[in-house]
């Protein structure tokens, strides 16, 4: 069948070779597509950074959470969606891929107007409930505006990549992703520069980029028509399989919209200080996502690692590759973090040329860097955990760490010192936290034998 062929063309064995080496070889294209996604925003606060100012640059950083928090629901869409469909497609059930693609395409259309009139309808009220100082709030607003004028387009990217990586197709995202990126970097500097736009320019520009990217793989999945061909049923969406998308990706949803709660308190209290902290805690975060990509491509990895041995029955090798993952795992933060501990400086230089923000963006960036290492552990072993069927004890260490740890500690600092530091210590303390939470779980939870009965009755079923 062509489903299957498509689906083992673009299949990985994880069972076989050495774990490390496995790991490392599946994780090198995520760690690309990861890196192009991560391009989009880190360009937007490079170039209105540097030749916009300093003000324009805490406008992007403060608008980020605001985001999140109105896509956060939709992103729990996009994973139910994928799961449904590439359940569909191993089972070679081509009406139901399609029934599935038709209703996960109206759900982005859905979806996307009603962020874009809530989006647009609240961005001053949320802004304001920010504290977000005079001087910043009204290009927030240009930038936020224009975001969400285009969010639809960022849906249907998000879920056209969910839907290609279902069919077994998981390189034309990375190749959108790419040229997307390509295009936001050109046209970033050429509406700040050229047109003298400002932060409305760079979000006209990510949201042009992105447009690119779903033409580019709404071109591929025509060449997939029998399974993703958009018919009447488009108008008529399946309400069985709204509610198992809304089922599968419910986890997801809730962990990123309570992660934009709390990220949203966090901003209210960096807006506190002033423009020039809002601004270095915006280039310290942007150095700070480029330097976990590879944890997080790790974690990734780990699931899919975990998810076939598992299937395999082969818990020992799960065990080793667990063992093996986090020493590369380690290895490679440990490396980039004492880079960042000594170095830093340099790559903040691309968001400011301010010498007093870099002075302080680098000492802040040097808190954080010594425990890196304290997110390797984390994102390795919840990516054990989600592979084997687990993803609420990654969801609860996550929530734990943010609301009971993390946020109480950054007010109750704060209180105490008086000063932005606290930002950081509390990130700090929360990753400690939770490597304790994730060690111990590993050690002692009862994973391994939950994971070992769920898969004795799929093969009983089988």
């Amino acid at each position: 069948m062509e489903a299957r062929k498509l689906q083992a063309a673009g299949a990985t064995d994880m069972t076989v070779g050495a774990p490390w080496r496995v790991i490392l070889r599946f994780s090198i294209p995520l760690l690309l597509g990861n890196l192009f996604q991560q391009m989009y925003n880190t360009v937007d606060a490079a170039v209105v950074g540097r030749f916009v100012g300093s003000g324009a640059l805490a406008a992007v950083g403060t608008s980020g959470p605001i985001i999140n928090l109105m896509v956060g629901l939709f992103l729990g869409f996009s994973v139910g969606a994928g799961i449904l469909i590439s359940q569909a497609f191993g089972a070679g059930d081509e009406r139901k891929i399609r029934r599935s693609i038709n209703t996960a395409m109206f759900l982005s259309l859905v979806t996307g107007l009603g962020v874009t009139v809530i989006g647009i309808a609240g961005t001053p009220w949320l802004l304001r409930a920010l504290n977000t100082p005079p001087d910043v709030y009204g290009m927030a607003c240009d930038y936020l505006w224009v975001i969400f004028f285009g969010v639809t387009i960022s849906m249907y990217y998000n879920m056209a990549a969910a839907i290609l990586r279902a069919l077994g197709d998981s390189w034309t995202p990375l190749i959108a992703l790419g040229i997307a990126s390509a295009c936001n970097v050109a046209l970033d500097l050429f509406f700040v520069l050229v047109l003298r736009m400002g932060v409305a320019g760079v979000a006209w520009a990510t949201i042009t980029a992105q447009l690119v990217s779903v033409l580019f793989s709404v071109r591929r999945m025509r060449r997939m028509a029998a399974y993703t061909r958009i018919s009447r049923q488009f108008l008529r969406p399946d309400g069985g399989m709204i509610g198992g998308m809304l089922k599968l990706g419910l986890p997801a949803a809730v962990q990123q919209t309570a992660f934009s709660l709390g990220m949203l308190l966090i901003q209210s209290v960096i807006n506190d200080f002033g423009e020039y902290v809002m601004a270095a805690y915006v280039a310290v975060m942007k150095v700070d996502a480029l330097c976990i990509l590879p944890i997080t491509t790790l974690g990734l990895a780990m699931t899919n690692y975990t998810g076939q041995n598992l299937g395999a029955g082969q818990l020992k090798r799960i065990e080793q590759g667990a063992r093996q993952g986090l020493a590369l795992s380690l290895a490679i933060t440990v490396s980039l973090s004492t880079l960042l501990f000594f170095f830093g400086r340099y790559p903040l230089m691309l968001f400011t040329d301010e010498q007093a923000l870099l002075t302080e963006s680098a000492y802040l960036l040097r808190i954080l860097c010594p425990f890196y290492w304290t997110l390797a552990i984390v994102d390795l072993l919840a990516g054990v955990m989600r592979g084997a069927g687990n993803t609420v004890v990654p969801m609860i260490n996550a929530l734990f760490c943010l609301c009971l740890i993390r946020i109480p500690l950054l007010y109750g600092m704060i209180a105490l010192l008086h000063s932005a530091d606290a930002l950081y210590w509390s990130m700090v303390a929360s990753w400690f936290c939770g490597a304790v939470f994730i060690v111990t779980y590993y050690r002692f939870g009862g994973w391994r034998r939950r994971a070992l009965a769920a898969m004795g009755r799929a093969g009983e079923e089988g």
